[in-house]
């Protein structure tokens, strides 16, 4: 469950930001700019929404295939760190995302983990030793 709300949270933020990028290149189009720098922000935009479609919403769309078919890959490995919102952490030197309100690993702790193969999101984690 939680990975559809963050597929769909990911999702709402690209549409935004292509929406973003469309009224400023209408905007353009119809030279209605009033400073200068304006002209740039679609291209601003643009990157900006590559980037998100590209690190965060199209990996979680083909891995919803995964998730539904629960086919997961596997891991074991030592906690090296776990990111400042407490959704993700790094294994391996790969970093891998999971529901903050369910799991609560620490750095230090062996874990075997199944996870999605493009996105990295952790559907299962067991503890190897606390």
């Amino acid at each position: 469950m939680y990975y559809f709300i963050n597929l769909s949270l990911h999702f709402l933020i690209s549409l935004t930001l292509m929406l973003i990028f469309l009224h400023f290149a209408k905007k353009n189009q119809l030279r209605k700019n009033k400073r200068g720098i304006s002209f740039l922000l679609p291209s601003l935009f643009a990157v900006i929404f590559l980037v998100q479609v590209m690190t965060f919403t199209v990996p979680r769309i083909l891995d919803s295939v995964n998730v539904v078919k629960a086919d997961y890959r596997t891991v074991t490995g030592q906690v090296e760190s776990v990111r400042f919102l407490n959704h993700a952490l790094v294994i391996n030197g790969k970093t891998f995302y999971y529901n903050p309100l369910i799991y609560k690993p620490k750095v230090g702790d062996e874990l075997k983990i199944s996870y999605t193969p493009r996105a990295g999101y952790i559907a299962d984690l067991e503890p190897i030793s606390w």
